[in-house]
Formats: structure tokens, sequence, C-alpha cells
């Protein structure tokens, strides 16, 4: 199992190379960028030095440098929000509403309840 720095440090080494050691070199953390590459070939990176590579990238303009890009994920566990609305009765027409159950004016069917977890 990944340590609980995986990500992080898998997010440092998709950028690792050359530039990166030169940014840190001019950063004052160069000696931190090598405990970290020291570290990751034993597999356990501290989660403080992944902290101050951070700090020291993001005094200079770059931020998150060991933080994986966000992705969507559900939020997990029961849906516990859920919306009522109402759509036409036919789908003949787009209408919809969310205040109050309306009729179609065309028919005078009530619209048809569907409901929305958030």
């Amino acid at each position: 199992m990944a340590p609980a720095t995986g990500p992080r440090v898998g997010a440092l080494c998709r950028q690792a190379g050359e530039a990166l050691a030169e940014r840190a070199a001019r950063y004052g953390v160069a000696d931190v960028l090598a405990r970290v590459v020291a570290a990751a070939s034993l597999g356990e990176v501290s989660e403080a030095d992944l902290d101050l590579l951070d700090n020291a990238f993001a005094e200079h303009g770059i931020d998150n440098l060991t933080r994986p890009n966000r992705d969507f994920a559900p939020w997990p566990g029961p849906r516990t929000l859920v919306v009522t609305a109402w759509k036409c009765p036919t789908g003949a027409c787009p209408r919809e509403a969310t205040d109050e159950q309306p009729s179609c004016r065309l028919t005078g069917q009530p619209f048809r309840e569907i409901r929305l977890e958030l």
C-alpha cells in the first residue's frame, strides 16, 4: 500500500527533472528536494518536507507543487438532499417547474413529478 503522501509524491514525480532541481536550488530548498528524493527511494516521504517544497515554490508563484489535480468525485455516503421538480406531462414541451406543481395549459394535465438527488 502506498504511504499517505503517495499522491503528492506522484505529482512531484511527474514534474521531476533538471528544471525542478534548478528552481529548488534558486528557491533555497535543494536540500529538501534531495531529502525527498532519498526518502522516495525508501518508500517513505515526509509530509513536512513536501510542505516545505510547496511553501518555497508558492512564494515564487508556483502553487500546489506536490498536490495532484483535483477531480470531481461525488460526496460519499447517502444522499439526503432531494429536490422535487415537475416536467411537462406529455414531453411535448420543455416546460419545468420547481416551486409548485403546475398543469399543462394546453391539455389541462398536471405536470409529472421528478425527484433529483443533489
